[in-house]
């Protein structure tokens, strides 16, 4: 059937209107809530915070400064920049920020999500109105649809995945156009644009086009060897996209090699996400039993139904909590522990996909393919196959279900289809339709006990339906037929059929502005509900900023060129990457593409680092460590500042304090041989590993670390808190309901730097005191080091916990120890004796001179991800790993000339696919043309004959 023609005078209104109502919308809310511009609130929610702002911020000052993109310093101990960008940062949006002043800066970036939102609703628009000839006034509401759906808010945090949300109707449109009209320009720009945005939701993107590749040929299927053609045109148009992207993503994927997620594995067996363990146990068992058999050769059809039918409740299970999803009076999920997919997109569209199946307009196989493409989604979130599948093969750390927009995507195409062909329902099917939706409610009810979600889900779903009959031809006859008053009739008597009244054209003009109205309130009210459930934040962000800038370009002056590369930390974090943030070489990274490795070195190192949660953090701890980090200033910005024996202040400006390690020892330093065979291992506490690593490097027998004798530890409990604790400094604690303290107390005997070596497993929160007075607080659960500083015999340290109430039984293991200053200063003077000084710096290249006093081992901390490549006077070296992770070099006795470059093959090989994808594609285009114009000229010419 040709769908309805409806054109609007002004061409582009309702394409604007689309994409001003989010971006409208969202100023509003920003208004109301005094977020930047309007006031000093922003939404930097957890890793939008903590990872995207600092990085985005980073991003700009490196092209503004030149300074390179294969790697950065300021990134953790060092990172592969072009993995760094193809998942954060590669959104044409950001480059936009380099012609920003600074000032603007956060404001800009507070802005983005609105704008690519407002994109994403522009586009939707866009296809539909291409897709379907049609200027429908209330396009722009189902656009909003799009914008506003669940995933979108509840996963708008995650900003370097809308780019590939709001792109992706576009990437529809140039493929139905490649396979429709052969127009091949949009479908592979805007696939190349979806892909280097963010390789992750790129990947979806892709197969997402694979489906609805198959779709279109099933509803458009004309022979084979179209099919053939389809296919084949498909396929070089793809690669040609995805290969003009492989300058960032060839270097990626290979980054990608040297991170936690490398090493996920293919689930086996029966195993749903979602639904309970035990719930699984006898779908478990079954599929088991069926697998064994078969594996013996045996019949195996009976087990095969047994299995399906006690696999069956737990899908069911899942697919009714799936369910639960769907209608809207609900937060989204916003993905850190929640477990369910991001599925509303509208309570109206729930009733219009009903009637898009119940349509006589549109044929079977358009149909089988919606409901087959929904109920694939419905299964990728169930079993955990197609999850790690649809998630680039891995699973996912939090956040689960990131490709959960396209349900929404195939749900508002239904709705927006059947929209279109309203006035050629029947009431029948309207009430069929009502009652469709109402059963998608139902079926998930049970998962949903909240008034808010049934009084919103009700309310405008019966609204809805009642414009709808409102607007209907057949209204009156359905008014008076429900109203009139049957009165006995003679047999045989025919019934009088009413003539509707002839005012169906403007009661259908009033149904659907009354529709519309109720789609607009309805995305006011999800904006509404989602704000008052998103934390809006008010953060002196980043910290002291003109200040922290001005101190932090003062390094420079104080360093006056002496030491070319250093590394800078703050004593205790603003955020888990602070370097990026304040733009310093630095040490803590929160990232994705963290290297696993440097991750592990890190915690044996005393750091807080946990490889699946891709972090390590940094902050001040034990000088041993310092040693082998490059570690030159600490930054202290409370305007608290404890001296100890290692770190002198040199500046203070505004309450903050640079303090300068006493004990510094630069990029790299001559060590013993030895060091290449210690095994850096986490089973040992930080102590005795830091005894072992020092002894190591230095040639020195005697420890340098004294731990505190167990008969000096008290440990205690306040409020409702029961503990047992060993001698060892291990305790096992409980609460009752009011929570309580768990106080470690340390009454020392001996001079010196005390540290603490924490495990705090559950508990989050703690202080430390020192004779009374409080140190500094933490909110962090990873095990570490941390600094107490000087010590005298006499007093007495503190750490406090604080415990939450109703927390069953759970360990804490505290540690105390002293460094012996003797052997201490006796082993830097071993290690600084024949150290290397660098003669040039960048950040993907080092040379430098170093005399050795011996044969030994450079160890330096540059942390190799297999493209450092080493010279020494001028002859490439085999480099040697010490805690498999930083390079360093056998070296003799004598003066050497060593360099340190970053070589990065895969950056070549990316480039050479991309210019050679990228001239094909050129190519293809001017020939193109050249027929065109050779064709409108012969035109012409038969014209004029």
């Amino acid at each position: 059937m040709t769908l309805p023609q409806i054109h609007s005078k002004r061409k582009c209104s309702n394409l604007v209107l689309a994409f001003l109502f989010p971006l409208t919308l969202f100023a509003v809310i920003y208004f109301i809530a005094s977020v930047t511009p309007f006031g000093s609130y922003t939404l930097l929610y957890s890793d939008n915070y903590h990872q995207y702002y600092p990085f985005f911020r980073q991003f700009r000052e490196a092209i503004r400064s030149g300074s390179g993109l294969q790697w950065t310093w300021s990134v953790g101990m060092g990172t592969d920049y072009l993995g760094l960008i193809s998942y954060y940062l590669a959104s044409p949006l950001n480059w936009i920020s380099v012609l920003l002043p600074e000032s603007w800066t956060l404001t800009y970036f507070t802005w983005l999500m609105p704008i690519k939102l407002s994109l994403a609703g522009g586009f939707f628009a866009i296809l539909m109105k291409k897709l379907y000839g049609s200027d429908d006034p209330s396009l722009p509401l189902f656009s909003g649809f799009y914008a506003l759906c669940a995933w979108a808010l509840g996963y708008q945090w995650n900003i370097m995945w809308l780019d590939g949300f709001a792109i992706l109707p576009l990437v529809c449109l140039g493929a139905i156009q490649l396979l429709k009209e052969r127009k091949y320009l949009l479908y592979t720009i805007t696939l190349t644009v979806a892909v280097m945005s963010n390789y992750y939701v790129g990947f979806f993107v892709c197969i997402f086009v694979f489906l609805l590749f198959w779709c279109y040929e099933i509803c458009r299927f004309k022979s084979v060897w179209k099919l053939v053609q389809d296919l084949c045109l498909m396929g070089v148009f793809t690669l040609l996209a995805i290969g003009m992207t492989a300058i960032l993503e060839i270097p990626t994927l290979a980054s990608l090699q040297t991170t936690y997620s490398s090493v996920n594995q293919f689930p086996e067996g029966f195993q749903l996400n979602i639904v309970s363990s035990d719930l699984q146990a006898a779908g478990k068992e079954a599929w088991e039993a069926y697998k064994l058999a078969k594996e013996a050769g045996e019949d195996t059809f009976l087990l095969w139904c047994k299995a399906i039918f006690a696999a069956f409740p737990a899908v069911w299970d899942g697919m009714r909590q799936v369910a639960g999803q769907i209608g809207g009076g609900q937060y989204p999920t916003y993905g850190l522990t929640e477990t369910l997919p991001n599925l509303y997109c509208g309570v109206f569209p729930i009733a219009l996909g009903g009637l898009f199946l119940l349509s006589r307009h549109i044929r079977l196989r358009d149909k089988l393919c919606a409901a087959g493409l929904l109920t694939l989604f419905i299964l990728s979130f169930l079993f955990r196959q197609l999850d790690y599948i649809w998630h680039g093969f891995h699973f996912t750390n939090q956040i689960p279900f990131r490709f959960s927009f396209l349900f929404s995507f195939v749900v508002l195409y239904m709705a927006y289809r059947a929209w279109l062909l309203r006035n050629t329902f029947s009431l029948g099917q309207i009430l069929a339709a009502g009652a469709v939706g109402l059963g998608v409610l139902l079926f998930g009810s049970h998962s949903r006990s909240d008034v808010l979600y049934w009084v919103f889900n009700g309310a405008f779903l019966l609204l809805y339906l009642l414009c709808m009959i409102y607007s209907h031809s057949q209204f009156p006859l359905f008014i008076r037929s429900l109203s009139r008053v049957r009165s006995a009739q003679p047999e045989g008597q025919t019934e009088v059929h009413l003539v509707p009244a002839g005012d169906h054209p403007r009661r259908q003009r009033l149904g659907t502005r009354l529709i519309a109205g109720a789609m607009a309130l309805e995305l006011v009210l999800t904006a509404i509900i989602f704000v008052s459930g998103f934390a809006i934040t008010d953060y002196n962000y980043p910290l002291n900023e003109e200040d922290a800038a001005i101190l932090f370009r003062k390094l420079e002056d104080l360093d006056d060129g002496e030491d070319l590369f250093y590394r800078t930390e703050v004593t205790h974090t603003q955020t888990l990457n602070d370097g990026a943030l304040n733009g310093y070489n630095g040490i803590s990274i929160f990232s994705s593409s963290a290297n696993m490795k440097t991750t592990e070195f890190m915690q044996c190192l005393g750091a807080g680092a946990y490889n699946s949660w891709n972090r390590y953090c940094y902050e001040e701890s034990s000088p041993v460590s310092n040693l082998f980090l490059n570690l030159k200033y600490l930054v202290e910005r409370n305007g608290e500042v404890d001296g100890n024996a290692y770190f002198d202040p040199v500046i203070t400006e505004n309450g903050m304090t640079v303090l300068e390690n006493n004990a510094y020892l630069p990029l790299g330093f001559l060590a013993q041989a030895e060091l290449a065979e210690l095994e850096f291992s986490t089973t040992n506490h930080s102590f005795t590993f830091q005894n072992n690593l020092f002894r190591t490097a230095t040639g020195l027998t005697q420890a340098v670390w004294r731990d505190v004798p167990s008969s000096n530890l008290t440990v205690s409990g306040t409020g409702d808190v029961t503990v047992s604790h060993t001698s060892s400094g291990l305790s096992r604690i409980s609460t009752g309901s009011e929570g309580g303290t768990l106080v470690y107390t340390y009454d020392i005997t001996q001079e010196g730097f005390l540290c603490l070596d924490l495990t705090l497993y559950k508990q989050k929160y703690f202080s430390v005191w020192l004779n009374g007075e409080k140190l500094y607080s933490e909110t962090y659960s990873l095990s570490q080091m941390l600094a107490v500083g000087d010590v005298t015999a006499g007093d007495a340290v503190e750490v406090r916990i604080t415990c939450a109430g109703e927390q069953a039984a759970t360990s804490v293991l505290i540690r105390a120890a002293v460094l012996n200053e003797e052997v201490f200063r006796q082993g830097y003077d071993i290690l600084n004796a024949s150290t290397l000084k660098l003669t040039e710096a960048s950040s993907a290249y080092f040379s430098g001179t170093i005399c050795c006093n011996r044969d030994g081992l450079l160890y330096t901390s540059i942390p190799q991800n297999g493209n450092w490549k080493a010279y020494v006077d001028g002859q490439e070296v085999d480099i040697v790993l010490v805690g498999d992770c930083m390079v360093s070099l056998y070296l003799t006795e004598g003066e050497h000339t060593v360099e340190f470059r970053y070589v990065n093959n895969a950056l070549k090989l990316g480039a050479g696919i991309s210019l050679i994808c990228g001239g094909i594609f050129a190519a293809i285009i001017t020939t193109d043309c050249l027929i065109r114009r050779r064709r409108k000229k012969k035109q012409n010419n038969s014209g004029t004959a």
